[in-house]
Formats: C-alpha cells, structure tokens, sequence
C-alpha cells in the first residue's frame, strides 16, 4: 500500500484507470477523445468541451483532505479486524476526529450500496434468527425487545461466500420472499 500509492499522483493514476480502464468517456456525450489540463487534473472532451476530473462523481469529489489520505483511510477501514472508530482514523491518517467521522460514514454507506447490489448466486442457505440483548421473561419468538433478522449465505465448494442479512417485521411468507427476490 506505501509503495504503491505513494503519491498524490499514484492515487489519481490507480483512480483514472479505475474509473476509464478503456480511456477517457466523456459523461455528457459519450466521446472518448480529449485534452489533459494538468494544472487542474482535468479531462476537456474535444467534442462537447465540457471538462471533467476523475474524482467527479466519486466519494472524493469536492474533499479537501487528499486522495492519499483517502486511500489510507479505505486501508485502515478494511484491513482493521473489527471496525475502526473516527478517533483512531483520525490519529492515523492526521485529520481532526468529525473530518474522520465524515470519512467514515461516506465509506460506509458506499459499502452497503455495493452490497445492496449484489446478487447471490449458487447454492444459498437461509435462516432467521432473533438479535437483541438479554431481557428477563419469555425467550424465543415471543421475547420483547428482540429483533427478527433473516439471513442469506451463499456456498461454494461447502464454504460459506457472501452473506445478505435484513431486519424485517415478523418471520413469514411474505417477508421471507420479498427477501429472496431482494437478494
């Protein structure tokens, strides 16, 4: 990760071929020809002259926090065992805690769009299950306070690949295959 996206430049590379591994398209009319004003790292299409930069239309567009801390902070996200909080982030990657909450939370909620995008596939296993912490009473289907969770899991060669989880109401036919069809 230090090697590779050492630079500013090596960011905005990594992020160009990302975005057009073909070469440059045009958003607005679908040109793929144009001029580079480096100063700016901006792309002008040579047909309509509108001017675009990679970051346009990314979660790093309009952030004034550079890209290299972006990548990190992406590092730091995935790679952390459990979930890293905005103080740490923001110790590591030297930005004030509510820059590194926002950074968070952006990440976030692209990760669970990119989730919500993806369909199983395969062999998938399903299951409901109750989540909430321990209260005193009745246990099981009937204890208060206890959330209905259904889950999917997708299997490849007897290992366990991507997993769908929702919240739903109740347990029953009709949730179960709004679920399915959802996932």
């Amino acid at each position: 990760m230090a090697k590779q996206f050492s630079t500013e430049d090596d960011c905005l590379k990594h992020l160009q071929q990302m975005k057009w591994p073909n070469g440059f398209i045009s958003p607005d009319c679908g040109n793929n020809h144009s001029y580079e004003i480096t100063s700016r790292h901006l792309y002008e299409c040579t047909q309509c002259k509108k001017q675009t930069s990679v970051m346009s239309g990314t979660l790093f567009h309009g952030s004034k926090i550079t890209l290299n801390q972006w990548f990190w902070a992406i590092y730091f996200l995935g790679s952390d065992k459990g979930s890293i909080s905005a103080l740490r982030l923001s110790k590591l990657i030297e930005v004030n805690w509510r820059t590194a909450r926002l950074i968070l939370k952006k990440l976030r909620t692209a990760m669970g769009h990119r989730d919500s995008l993806y369909q199983l596939s395969g062999t998938i296993e399903l299951d409901d299950a109750l989540v909430g912490g321990r209260q005193k009473g009745k246990r099981g289907r009937g204890a208060a306070g206890k959330k209905n969770v259904l889950i999917a899991c997708e299997s490849k060669d007897k290992k366990a690949g991507f997993i769908a989880m929702a919240v739903v109401d109740s347990i029953c036919h009709f949730s179960v295959n709004e679920f399915v069809k959802k996932h």
